[in-house]
């Protein structure tokens, strides 16, 4: 057990205060301007945070938009909040609580965009392990005070380092922190974009050089470890049902590029991806990803990220349902749940979606899976509510009433006042 259980925000733009429980795979409903990317931005901040810099560097390989740093923080009438707090919970195991809780605020003035530390806190199982006030660090409990923690520290830095000293007394404390916050730093937000996934054109940002970009850059590389085609397989998938999702493809593989299926024209990489249609005739039925539908390449974006040894453990996708049919949306989220659940790594992921069908794929029976519905209240604040299967869904549910036709209809939340 390695898990988030917990999640507060407070003055991050539109989420003035909000604290949720996220589940392994998280879906992300409401209206456009409710605040879903806002979310998904501040566990990127919090990310950047607990790995020691939030600047814009840190921000932008986490897939955070920048902005103007006064834009960060939430600005509506009678909220005076001159820090950004951002706080989280994991269980390592039912009897291991850790707590991390920062404040930030803005360098106005810093041409790199870096935020200054004002607070932070690390507490296991209520305990108080590390604080700092200002620039100022100390240790608590059973961990000894030393001499270096009291000196004065950078504003700009985080206390990682001082909490893995304070920690070193106790190895496995220190180890379980290390493996989660190793786990939080590789936090990244994806939006797949079609010339992205063809690599037409490249995205330099990526998670590591092993991965594909935050747009989709390299996927070919990416599938080249996932297919076996000698046990018929994708990943821990079996291959068939994979390509079943897509109808039309017969094979496919990641071969060199040549001329025969790829036009000299188009900018091309070492490996590229071809595919064989089953229903073209067999002398001319070859193509690659430039020429592929491109509802085909996020199925296999999506798929390849949720199973993916070298893909972060925690992530984040916007629109999950782009490009996708409804049927195949809805089709695609319940392979997908099931990627994550076979991945030995365990992911949590974190999605946003407009297609009424993906939550159709979703099983919210398991507690695995969690659905929230983002809405703004009437002073604009950003909301986050849990859908859960309540007695009155399941009555519209005997109805024949589908988890679509049931957020269509405003029974679920997410929705604009149209």
């Amino acid at each position: 057990m390695n898990h988030l259980k917990k999640i507060r925000i407070q003055g991050f733009k539109s989420i003035v205060d909000q604290e949720f429980e996220p589940g392994q795979v998280n879906v992300l409903i409401g209206s456009n301007g409710s605040g879903k990317t806002a979310l998904l931005e501040a566990i990127g901040m919090l990310s950047a945070a607990m790995n020691g810099t939030v600047d814009n560097e840190a921000l932008q390989r986490r897939g955070v938009r920048l902005g103007a740093p006064q834009l960060y923080k939430s600005s509506f009438e009678n909220v005076d909040m001159p820090q950004i707090g951002l706080s989280l919970q994991w269980l390592v195991k039912e009897n291991e609580r850790w707590h991390y809780a920062v404040e930030l605020e803005p360098a106005n003035d810093n041409p790199e965009g870096t935020w200054s530390y004002h607070a932070e806190s690390l507490e296991l199982n209520n305990q108080l392990i590390l604080q700092r006030q200002n620039n100022q660090i100390e240790t608590y409990g059973a961990f000894p005070v030393k001499h270096q923690y009291h000196e004065a520290f950078s504003h700009h830095e985080g206390a990682k380092a001082a909490i893995l000293m304070a920690l070193s007394e106790s190895k496995p404390a220190s180890k379980l922190f290390s493996e989660f916050s190793s786990r939080l730093k590789s936090y990244a937000i994806y939006t797949p974009i079609t010339p992205m996934l063809c690599d037409a054109v490249t995205d330099m940002r990526s998670v590591s050089s092993h991965f594909m970009g935050l747009s989709g850059n390299r996927l070919a590389y990416a599938m080249h470890d996932l297919i076996d085609v000698e046990n018929e397989t994708y990943g821990h998938l079996d291959l068939d049902e994979v390509l079943d999702l897509l109808e039309w493809i017969d094979s496919i593989a990641v071969v060199s590029p040549t001329t025969d299926i790829l036009s000299p024209v188009v900018p091309r990489l070492q490996q590229i991806l071809r595919f064989t249609d089953f229903l073209m005739r067999k002398d001319n039925n070859m193509f690659t990803a430039y020429d592929a539908s491109e509802g085909s390449l996020y199925v296999f974006f999506l798929l390849t990220l949720a199973m993916h040894p070298y893909a972060p453990s925690l992530f984040a996708v916007e629109n999950f349902d782009q490009a996708l049919n409804p049927r195949l949306a809805r089709a695609t989220a319940d392979s997908f749940c099931q990627a994550i659940f076979g991945n030995p790594r365990q992911p949590t992921v974190f999605l946003t979606t407009h297609n009424p069908l993906v939550l159709d794929g979703l099983n919210l029976r398991d507690d695995r899976v969690r659905l929230f519905a983002i809405d703004r209240n009437p002073n604009g604040y950003t909301t986050i509510n849990r859908v859960t299967i309540t007695e009155e869904l399941l009555k519209e549910g005997k109805k024949g009433l589908t988890l679509s036709r049931l957020w269509v209809m405003g029974l679920l939340g997410g929705v604009p006042a149209l």
